[in-house]
């Protein structure tokens, strides 16, 4: 990219957008103009935001993860984001992220998107394109963003009523920061090739797997396969890629060296950094304790090499998110402590949220919960017992309960929990 290119740059503002946004593109490149030719539109391409920073789309590398501020557009380009008119619940809009997620990997379909401005016959197939992708995810919780989620383009996403344009999305990029960027490492490049390396070889035992469900499903089912899956994902790189991230920002993981950073610039930079990692305290590390606990229930059931291996890391990823986040909350509440009374996620005890969480990922938890609910007839009550109860975060969630956000608990249960080194800290 030339100096005068890299001076005409722009981004998303992150900050802007919220889990289940679309943001809408209109590439210069002959691709982008083609598919505005053809759908008589004025945009090429769709995404959907699935966290702080964090969107999913399916090009022609598959569905996959991008990091939006590695997503750079020409000042003359293009781009819009929009979010649901009417508003979403949180526990609705989880079910369109985790949908969105679980393509990752799956295929890109070009006749299937060419079929879309076609009036011709239009098989509904598995794979991918990137208006596909976003509407289906939203018609998997049955909100009908255009009239077919299986053949649509971004340009009728545009015009769906249900969606309204946000303003001023973008923020200018410097060259300096164009520069800055283009020398990082991106560990989602490492990702997308270690994940597709797992795929192509799984699709080579079965041609119909298209993402990592599917090779779940494979390992469940042939058992003879196991062992040399296994040693695909060993190989691919995919089970340490959680090295690079410690690696590249040790400082997230570690109050000490984090301490060090004292230059004001970078002060302001990390506080900005804490401020978003609490505000997805929980729900920014969700997926870890949900896909460790599936495997964990998987491996009972039916005991694979292969899930032991994923089983070893989630407990990795569970443990290091947790890491994470506490040494932001612990950092901010030495030097800006008003930031977490403002911003730490907090999801409240036997609301809908905390029940779909805690199903997930304690099931035992969540039928002891009801039954004191039922019995006692006020969701005021401890989750184990039914005694009266307060509110408490569970400082050492990572190892003592994988996932659950919070607990309420009575002073007993307190002291029992505690007894087996479970941290907790009572809800003001």
């Amino acid at each position: 990219m030339t100096d005068a290119a890299k001076a005409k740059m722009k981004c998303i503002d992150i900050d802007r957008l919220q889990p289940g946004d679309i943001i809408l593109t209109a590439s210069k490149s002959p691709t982008g103009k083609l598919v505005r030719t053809a759908s008589s539109g004025d945009v090429s391409h769709a995404m959907i935001c699935v966290q702080h920073g964090s969107i999913i789309d399916s090009t022609s590398e598959g569905v996959q993860a991008r990091n939006l501020q590695r997503e750079l557009f020409r000042n003359d380009e293009q781009v819009s984001a929009f979010r649901l008119r009417a508003g979403l619940p949180l526990l609705e809009m989880q079910k369109v992220v985790d949908f969105a997620r679980s393509e990752v990997g799956t295929r890109y379909s070009k006749i299937e998107a060419a079929r879309s401005v076609l009036k011709i016959a239009k098989p509904r197939g598995r794979r991918q394109f990137c208006s596909r992708l976003v509407a289906r995810a939203y018609a998997s919780v049955g909100i009908q963003l255009v009239a077919d989620q299986d053949y649509c383009t971004p340009e009728e996403l545009r015009k769906s009523d249900l969606l309204q344009e946000l303003d001023d999305i973008t923020v200018p990029v410097s060259a300096e920061e164009v520069t800055a960027m283009s020398k990082r490492s991106n560990p989602l490049q490492l990702m997308r090739k270690a994940q597709n390396a797992v795929l192509d070889f799984v699709r080579s035992l079965d041609p119909e797997v298209e993402n990592f469900s599917d090779v779940d499903r494979v390992v469940r089912e042939h058992p003879e396969w196991d062992a040399a899956i296994a040693d695909a994902y060993r190989k691919s790189g995919y089970l340490d890629l959680w090295e690079h991230e410690l690696a590249a920002h040790p400082y997230r993981y570690d109050l000490a060296v984090m301490e060090e950073i004292a230059e004001p610039q970078l002060v302001a930079d990390m506080r900005a950094y804490c401020v978003h990692t609490i505000r997805e305290y929980y729900s920014g590390g969700s997926r870890f304790a949900v896909n460790l606990a599936h495997y964990e229930a998987s491996q009972q059931e039916s005991p694979r090499e292969t899930i032991g291996i994923l089983i070893e890391l989630y407990r990795i990823l569970v443990r290091d998110h947790g890491r994470r986040v506490e040494t932001a909350r612990q950092w901010l509440a030495r030097h800006f402590p008003e930031d977490l009374d403002h911003h730490l996620e907090w999801i409240v005890p036997h609301t809908p949220l905390w029940f779909m969480i805690v199903d997930r990922v304690e099931p035992r938890l969540g039928a002891s919960a009801r039954l004191s609910i039922a019995r006692e007839q006020s969701e005021e009550v401890c989750s184990s017992c039914g005694d009266p109860a307060n509110d408490y975060r569970i400082v050492n969630s990572a190892e003592a309960m994988p996932g659950v956000p919070s607990l309420r608990l009575c002073n007993d249960c307190v002291a029992i929990r505690r007894g087996f080194g479970e941290v907790l800290e009572a809800r003001e």
